[in-house]
Parts: C-alpha cells; sequence; structure tokens
C-alpha cells in the first residue's frame, strides 16, 4: 500500500506560522591579549558550557519553490557560560548569564519534497537583546562580574527535516550562532583587562511545529 501524502497543498502556501522549542549549549570564543602571561598571576582562562532553553515564534514566507524567507521573532533564549580564571595559587569562577531576546532573518533551501519529508539548509543574520546583562552592576576584584553588552549582532546557519503530519508540520533542526566582534564590556579590573575579547557561540537544537 502507497503512503499516505500529509498536507499535499502545505508548501503552496504563501505565508504560514508556528512555534519552537529549543535546546542550547552556550559556548564563548576568547582572545587573550598577548601579554596574558607576563602581567600578572593569572595562568589561564576556561569556558564552560550549560545547557539552555528557548521558546519562540516562526513566520515563513514562500518565495520560490525551493526557497522560503524565515523569521524567527522574538525567540527568548536562556543561556549560561562561566568563566574560570586559574591564577597562580588559586582559581576564580565567573558566571556569565544570558536571556536573549532574538531576532533572525533566514533563508531556507529545500530538497524535493520525497513523499511526507524533506531536507533543507538555513541561513542569515540575527540580532540579540540580552535583559540580563550585568554592565551595570557593581563590580570589584573581591566580586568579580564579567559583562556583555546587550546588543550584539550576529549569523546562524544550520539544518533540518521537514516531517508532514496530517495537521501540522515538525521539523527538527541543528543550527550554529556565532556572533560578530567583540561583545565583552571592559571595567578595568583584571577578569576582563587579561581578555581582548570575547565572543559568544551557540550550538541549538529546534522542534519547530508549523
Amino acid at each position: 500500500m502507497l503512503a499516505q501524502i500529509n498536507l499535499p497543498q502545505y508548501d503552496e502556501q504563501r505565508l504560514h506560522f508556528g512555534f519552537t522549542l529549543a535546546g542550547n549549549s552556550g559556548r564563548m570564543l576568547i582572545d587573550t591579549k598577548t601579554n596574558f602571561f607576563t602581567n600578572d598571576t593569572m595562568r589561564n582562562v576556561l569556558v564552560k558550557s550549560f545547557p539552555g532553553i528557548g521558546l519562540g515564534a516562526i513566520t515563513n514566507l514562500r518565495i520560490g519553490e525551493y526557497l522560503d524567507l524565515r523569521l524567527m521573532a522574538p525567540v527568548i533564549s536562556f543561556v549560561q557560560r562561566n568563566l574560570e580564571y586559574d591564577f597562580e595559587h588559586s582559581k576564580k569562577e565567573v558566571k556569565i548569564e544570558s536571556a536573549y531576546c532574538d531576532f533572525s532573518l533566514l533563508v531556507k533551501y529545500k530538497s524535493e519534497r520525497r513523499k511526507n519529508m524533506r531536507v533543507y539548509v538555513i541561513g542569515g543574520g540575527r540580532l540579540s537583546y540580552d535583559f540580563a546583562s550585568t554592565i551595570k552592576k557593581n563590580r570589584g576584584v573581591q566580586n568579580p562580574i564579567v559583562s556583555l553588552v546587550p546588543i550584539t549582532y550576529g549569523y546562524e546557519f544550520g539544518f533540518g527535516f521537514d516531517f508532514y503530519f496530517e495537521f501540522f508540520k515538525f521539523s527538527p533542526e541543528l543550527k550554529v550562532c556565532n556572533t560578530f566582534g567583540n561583545a565583552m564590556h571592559r571595567d578595568g579590573f583584571i577578569f576582563t583587562n587579561a581578555i581582548q575579547s570575547m565572543s559568544p557561540q551557540l550550538l541549538q537544537f529546534s522542534l519547530h511545529f508549523e
């Protein structure tokens, strides 16, 4: 018996909407200063990643048989990254927590549909606002705080699968999100003075329902 073709006219729709549930792992690309090992007692900086979650809305515009324009906005993501500073005689761990409101404009290129499945690749630009930015908090040597600037820009790319069910389309997707430039707020204390730049990164696994 031939498999039933679900939602046969779905991809002919000009505009459709949905929502996404996401899990993420926050990372940080750190560039230390060239005199990092000579100016003070700091020996190394390590990044610890933690799992996070996200929830958001999808607006999808069909612009061709195999091409869509996709707006992911707003998407609220909770991310944590810890920095572990290794000094000559001690260690210090600094927590960086973010609550991002993301706006992503993406191009989705789809393969030909095979019964109830497609494969696709996706990529585009991203703007993020961090509601949990600690840039205005008091800090000191005994109260270390490393802050990221509230507004960052970046790009993202990934791939996924569209599965067509009787009443909806389900799409698992894996995506990498990187930030342009330096997102670190320099405050004059040793915890940021030893670092040239910090660029947040995100590995994200999403489940889209449309």
